[in-house]
């Protein structure tokens, strides 16, 4: 983390991330996920995958609460400790969440409304989809690192 967003070394960092990731860290694995569906394209594809082999989503019960609550708060934690010098963007909206909102009447975009949201508040539950759950996820982390994100340098 560290290497990927203070050293401005991002490619050292995804190493050691994927390092972590194959040994089963699972902070990693949901960090690396994380970062990935942020980039965007073919990364986001296999941020979901590497985010699935958690199986947390489905259901979402108290295990897998507790364990998204672990992540987040090492993750805060992690960050808190470092100068952020890099962030990422949130992932563009999915097709999934323009059919769910239309079909309760919403119109307001989701992922919009996470904008400056609690990352501890968040809960698991209200999405439709895996990828909508992760998107959601990595909207909230991006709000994180932009807490931390160091300005004016």
């Amino acid at each position: 983390m560290v290497d990927c967003f203070s050293r401005k070394k991002p490619d050292s960092g995804l190493c050691c991330l994927k390092t972590a990731t194959e040994k089963g860290h699972v902070e990693a694995i949901y960090a690396r996920g994380i970062i990935f569906i942020c980039l965007g394209g073919e990364l986001r594809e296999q941020g979901l995958r590497i985010l699935s082999s958690l199986d947390l989503v489905k259901p979402p019960d108290e295990r897998c609460s507790k364990i998204i609550a672990s992540c987040r708060s090492k993750t805060e934690k992690i960050l808190s400790c470092m100068w952020v010098y890099e962030s990422l963007a949130a992932p563009k909206r999915r097709d999934c969440d323009r059919d769910r909102d239309r079909d309760i009447g919403q119109s307001m975009n989701r992922l919009s409304s996470l904008e400056g949201q609690a990352w501890e508040a968040s809960n698991i539950v209200g999405h439709c989809c895996d990828s909508c759950f992760w998107d959601r996820e990595a909207t909230l982390f991006c709000n994180l690192l932009r807490k931390y994100l160091v300005t004016g340098c």
